[in-house]
């Protein structure tokens, strides 16, 4: 448990750091927007509770805004992101397949299945965050267009991070 602790808080600080000193800070263009730090809540432990997720996905997402200036958009938007995540587990995964691993990560569960279901909650965040951002129906467009480009250019920087953090097996 200690070293889930510390590992977690690893995660939240370097995620938490690269959302702020470097996504933030690149600009994209007027449409992409990379969000990596939702990759914290992505990883947390199989046996982690919704009230916890909730928990993490809201101090996450309020530190995000914190230095962001956007008071609370993206703490609602990880917040629901948390509250679908076991929906989103439970439709990608048998209870079986979850019984001996430890959290849902590439490792863990597999390169497929990881893309699956961490595009479906990287799309759920986005979509309520850039709607409510927009906060108009008239909107909608542009809120579908950021979604439809963010959502795979944070996925594929969300493998990278993984892949450059991956512990070094002995």
């Amino acid at each position: 448990m200690y070293n889930t602790l510390i590992r977690n808080i690893f995660w939240f600080l370097i995620l938490l750091i690269l959302q702020i000193f470097v996504f933030d800070n690149i600009r994209f263009g007027n449409y992409i927007h990379p969000y990596v730090y939702v990759l914290f809540v992505m990883i947390l432990p199989f046996e982690t509770t919704r009230a916890q997720l909730i928990l993490a996905g809201f101090l996450m997402g309020m530190s995000v805004d914190i230095f962001s200036g956007t008071p609370g958009l993206n703490a609602a938007a990880t917040v629901f992101m948390a509250f679908m995540r076991p929906v989103i587990i439970g439709l990608t995964t048998r209870k079986s397949d979850i019984e001996d691993k430890n959290s849902p990560t590439v490792t863990e569960m597999g390169l497929q299945w990881f893309v699956v279901y961490g595009l479906l909650l990287i799309l759920l965040h986005n979509l309520v965050l850039f709607w409510l951002e927009a906060f108009s129906i008239r909107l909608l467009g542009i809120v579908i267009i950021e979604t439809i480009i963010s959502v795979p250019i944070s996925f594929v920087i969300i493998l990278l991070i993984i892949y450059i953090f991956k512990p070094i097996k002995k």
